[in-house]
């Protein structure tokens, strides 16, 4: 009975979200918002139409060398991709779209109608990214936003064969606490998260198939006025993920995790370190429990407006014999990498990147070379 009891729910709360969306995007004639992070944005979009709608077009090269017989990886990739996003304001309503294709995958990333609550703080109904650490809320899909080309292994993308959940479908309440001297930033969602079908696999709005369980999540963040953009916090998540793996039927999964993000004139410095506690549940009811750390440190050198240099430690702790990374052959252990930044001007800009990656059951060498953009 509870086995159908959760995709009858999920399914919906998918199809309530997706009518509930359609129908009010038709009503709301919106202004612009300069959403977070897009701070660059017009309040006009080039295109005519209301709000900010902005093209995040990417071409990227991989070269792998030194892989195990066994390897999991093709030795080469060409992959393109764009991302299109959009987000607008009308008086108290708001609403955020973000759709990425590439060879690799095609998703509707985000997608969410939101709702002033007094001054500070906002409801939103949809998919959204989830609010665990720094990295996975300040940096999304538009590659033009990330000073590196490739993202921590922790922080990875679901279809990118991530081990935690980046995206949550259901209701996100985030706002901002004035302290005088800085300001308190919360973020609160809960929704259907994913299920386990060869790695990861969030809720699908467009397809909203398969068997997710709910997940709840939370992060809150410091920002002192006198540093600028420098930021502490604290974030957290429980997750309950269906498994279609032959071995494992459920996993309820625990993160908790604490960054810091550290502005030093030229130099930008970016740590976190993430906890994961998993049980396991086989088809016969047997239990198995799991933990693991994974932490990473990011230096970025801005040598002048044109120039950056970036450097990145990563490292996995318990990783090795942990039996819910075992179905993770993508996730990345342990990596040393190293890179640059060039901006060719002002929504243009190449990246050069070299690592050298731990998968479980593999070692490699990597470069990466990257052209990406934002439009208009």
């Amino acid at each position: 009975m509870r086995q159908r009891y959760y995709p009858a729910i999920f399914k919906t709360l998918s199809g309530a979200i997706v009518s509930c969306l359609s129908a009010l995007a038709t009503v709301v004639p919106v202004t612009a918002v300069a959403a977070g992070h897009m701070g660059h944005m017009s309040s006009h979009g080039a295109t005519g139409l209301p709000g900010d709608f902005l093209l995040f077009p990417a071409l990227t090269g991989i070269v792998r060398f030194d892989q195990e017989p066994q390897k999991k990886l093709s030795n080469s990739d060409v992959i393109p991709e764009i991302n299109v996003f959009y987000t607008t304001d009308y008086q108290r309503f708001r609403f955020l779209g973000e759709w990425l294709v590439s060879t690799k995958t095609h998703n509707l990333e985000r997608f969410q109608l939101g709702m002033h609550v007094g001054d500070e703080a906002t409801l939103w109904l949809g998919r959204f990214h989830n609010p665990i650490g720094y990295w996975n809320m300040q940096f999304h899909h538009g590659a033009f936003l990330q000073t590196t080309i490739s993202r921590p292994g922790i922080m990875a993308f679901e279809t990118a064969g991530g081990v935690i959940p980046n995206h949550l479908t259901g209701f996100l309440w985030e706002g901002v606490h004035d302290l005088g001297e800085g300001g308190l930033y919360y973020t609160v969602g809960a929704g259907a998260g994913p299920q386990i079908n060869k790695g990861l696999e969030a809720f699908n709005l467009v397809e909203p198939g398969g068997s997710h369980r709910p997940g709840v999540s939370f992060r809150l963040g410091y920002q002192p006025i006198s540093f600028g953009v420098d930021e502490f916090g604290v974030s957290g998540a429980y997750n309950q993920i269906r498994s279609d793996e032959p071995a494992v039927k459920n996993v309820n999964q625990f993160v908790t995790s604490a960054y810091a993000n550290k502005q030093i004139q030229s130099v930008r410095l970016l740590s976190e370190i993430v906890y994961v506690n998993n049980t396991l549940e086989s088809p016969t009811g047997g239990k198995t429990y799991d933990d693991f750390l994974s932490a990473y440190g990011q230096v970025e050198w801005e040598l002048n407006p044109t120039w950056t240099l970036v450097g990145r430690v990563e490292g996995s702790f318990g990783a090795s014999h942990d039996p819910y990374l075992a179905m993770f052959p993508k996730f990345v252990e342990d990596r040393f990498l190293g890179g640059v930044r060039y901006k060719l001007n002002h929504n243009n800009a190449l990246k050069l990147e070299a690592s050298r990656d731990h998968l479980r059951d593999d070692h490699f060498g990597q470069v990466m070379f990257q052209w990406s953009a934002v439009f208009p």
